[in-house]
């Protein structure tokens, strides 16, 4: 960063250049680790090297469980992103292209990332992963020969860790839920990879019930150990904390002229009431805000300019609520003093 006064200097369009330089910055804001990423980048971590070496067959995987918007995709991409750049740095010749017999070229894929969309087939699922793996599939290639397919290529290209993101879209009350259930499951059965899984409200879903019949615990639920991310708490001093520990991050990067450090770590509570305590609403709410004050010429963010800002639907929603019931709850009370 230029001094303001070097700042001010600059030329109209050197200006608009920096202040676009600016705002790409503020728009990828940073990931800050809480401990809620620590614990699970943890025990993902501690999954992954139990079962670097264990015997041919299924093995244990992890389920992120969750309400949306508290980052459960953001935590699984950084730890496959982690987990990567960790192999890439204690093995690089395996990210060199090696071919084999037959002039079959192997390019190494530790980390598969796959969304589930709405409605999959297993056909569809195996079709995104063959993607994800650059295949050529021949044209009329059935559901069987694709994924034999896309298993010999795991197999061939070392893959140890596969996310599968968003697996509450399998509607597991249906017949073609379970089925797609069930091909996920044959996958992890002959993948030598530690799977990770992520949804909403994963543990009422039929993804660790047969079905939908309580008494008769799935596959899944047998060899997955589930791990609930929940949002950021402030009913005790540590939960505020944390919180107030998580804003000061995010506030250490930004990149304002007249934003004094602090200035949001003393808005701990605003900043809490307006995103419900959502890890992705903070970030959304902070990141626009930031580019407000860079586009306002403002340089800083207040209250008053995050007033201005507006997030998701249920963020907003949320807050209003609460204000108005503390309105209603302030005007009681003046009138019972007046009474």
């Amino acid at each position: 960063m230029p001094s303001y006064q070097q700042y001010l200097r600059l030329t109209e369009e050197e200006r608009e250049d920096f202040n676009d330089d600016r705002d790409a910055f503020h728009s990828a804001l940073v990931i800050v680790d809480t401990a809620q990423v620590r614990r699970l980048h943890y025990l993902m971590k501690r999954r992954v090297k139990a079962n670097a070496r264990r015997a041919a067959g299924a093995r244990a995987g992890i389920v992120l469980d969750g309400p949306p918007t508290v980052g459960k995709s953001t935590m699984v991409k950084l730890f496959a992103a982690r987990h990567e750049i960790r192999l890439r740095r204690r093995h690089p010749e395996r990210f060199e292209d090696r071919y084999e017999s037959g002039g079959l070229l192997i390019d190494y894929t530790p980390v598969v990332y796959l969304s589930i969309p709405a409605r999959a087939t297993p056909k569809d699922l195996s079709v995104l992963l063959a993607d994800y793996l650059g295949m050529v599939l021949a044209r009329g290639a059935t559901q069987t020969d694709i994924t034999n397919q896309v298993l010999n290529v795991l197999a061939d290209v070392g893959t140890e860790l596969v996310i599968i993101d968003d697996v509450h879209f399998l509607d597991l009350s249906a017949k073609e839920g379970r089925v797609v259930n069930d091909h996920l499951k044959y996958i992890a059965n002959k993948t030598a990879a530690t799977f990770v899984y992520t949804g909403v409200d994963l543990k009422k879903s039929g993804l660790f019930l047969e079905g939908q019949a309580s008494s008769r615990a799935t596959q899944t639920s047998g060899r997955n150990t589930r791990h609930a991310v929940t949002k950021f708490g402030c009913s005790t001093d540590a939960d505020k904390t944390e919180w107030a520990q998580t804003v000061k991050a995010l506030e250490g990067s930004l990149v304002l002229f007249r934003h004094k450090p602090g200035q949001l770590v003393k808005l701990s509570a605003y900043l809490y009431d307006r995103t419900d305590g959502s890890i992705c609403a903070l970030t959304d709410l902070l990141r626009e805000s930031a580019i407000e004050a860079v586009m306002s010429e403002e340089e800083a963010i207040t209250s008053k300019l995050m007033d201005r800002v507006e997030i998701s639907e249920y963020a907003e929603v949320t807050y209003q609520s609460l204000v108005n019931r503390r309105r209603k709850t302030a005007s009681a009370r003046s009138q019972k003093a007046a009474s």
